[in-house]
C-alpha cells in the first residue's frame, strides 16, 4: 500500500472517529438511541479502514510493521478503537466511552502528519516472538486507557450523580475488568519480550530506562490487581490509581522516546 493511499484511508478513519464523537454527543444530549447506534456503526466503519491499512502493511512488508513512531501511535489507535468496541458489545457502554475516543482522536491525528513509510526490519526484531511482544503491549496499554476513561467517569459519577453515566457499581465492575485484561496481556508482553531478549542478545532482562519502566508498569497494575480487594483502595481509590496508571503508561511510551535516550527498538 502507498504511502499517500494509507494517509487518505487513516484521514477517513480520523473523520469516522470525529463523526462518531459528535454523534455520541447528541445521543448524550437528545437520549435518541438511533444516534448511539449510528455512532456505533461509524466506530466499526473507522476500525475497519485502520484493520485495512494494518493487513496490507503487514503483508506488503512481511511483519508486523510497528517499529517507529508513525506506526506505533497507528497501531495504539487501532488497539484502542477494538478495546472500545469491546466494551461497547458486551456492556452498551455508549457514550461511557467518549474520553477514549477522544484518546483514539489525538493518537491517529498526531501520526496522520508524520512518514507512513515502511522501513526494514533489523535482524534482531526478525522474530515471532516481536510480534507477540508488540501486540500485548500495545492492546495491554488500550485497555489502560479505557481504565483511565472508567476511573475519570467513576469521579465525576460520584461528584454529578446524573444519569447520563451508568451507575458507580457498573463503572467500578469495568474499570476492574479493564485493568485485570491489561494485566494480563502486558504480563505476556513482558514474557515474550523476555524470552525475545534471550534469543537476540542472550540475556533475560537489560537494565535500559524502556526496560525498568515497563517493569514499573507491570508493578503498578500487579499492585492494582491487589487493591481491588482491599476496601480502602476500592471504588474511588481505585479510579485514581487508574489515572495515575495510564501516566505512567504514557510515560514509558512517550516519555522516555522523546525525552530521554533509550537503546528500546521503538524508540
Amino acid at each position: 500500500m502507498s504511502p499517500a493511499l494509507t494517509t487518505v484511508l487513516l484521514s477517513a478513519a480520523f473523520a469516522a472517529y470525529l463523526g462518531a464523537t459528535l454523534l455520541y454527543l447528541g445521543h448524550l444530549k437528545w437520549r435518541r438511541p438511533g444516534l448511539a447506534q449510528a455512532a456505533l456503526v461509524t466506530v466499526s466503519s473507522g476500525l475497519a479502514l485502520q484493520t485495512t491499512v494494518l493487513l496490507a502493511r503487514w503483508l506488503a512488508a512481511g511483519y508486523l510493521p510497528v517499529t517507529n513512531l508513525f506506526s506505533t501511535l497507528f497501531f495504539f489507535s487501532w488497539a484502542l478503537a477494538a478495546c472500545y468496541l469491546y466494551f461497547e458489545l458486551r456492556y452498551r457502554i455508549r457514550a461511557t466511552g467518549l474520553f477514549v475516543l477522544f484518546l483514539n482522536l489525538l493518537l491517529l491525528g498526531a501520526a496522520l502528519p508524520r512518514d507512513p513509510a515502511i522501513k526494514p526490519l533489523i535482524a534482531s526484531l526478525d522474530t515471532p516472538l516481536f510480534t507477540l511482544h508488540i501486540i500485548c503491549s500495545f492492546v495491554g496499554y488500550a485497555f489502560f486507557a479505557m481504565a483511565f476513561s472508567l476511573g475519570v467517569l467513576y469521579l465525576l459519577q460520584q461528584r454529578l450523580g446524573t444519569d447520563l453515566f451508568p451507575e458507580l457499581p457498573l463503572l467500578r465492575k469495568l474499570n476492574e475488568e479493564a485493568i485485570f485484561l491489561g494485566f494480563v496481556l502486558f504480563t505476556l508482553c513482558m514474557i515474550f519480550g523476555a524470552i525475545w531478549a534471550f534469543v537476540a542478545w542472550g540475556y533475560w532482562f537489560s537494565w535500559n530506562i524502556k526496560s525498568v519502566w515497563s517493569f514499573i508498569v507491570w508493578l503498578f497494575y500487579a499492585g492494582m490487581c491487589h487493591a481491588k480487594f482491599i476496601k480502602r483502595w476500592q471504588g474511588t481509590g481505585y479510579a485514581w490509581l487508574s489515572i495515575a496508571g495510564f501516566g505512567v503508561v504514557l510515560f514509558t511510551y512517550l516519555g522516555i522516546g522523546l525525552l530521554l535516550s533509550s537503546n528500546h527498538p521503538l524508540d
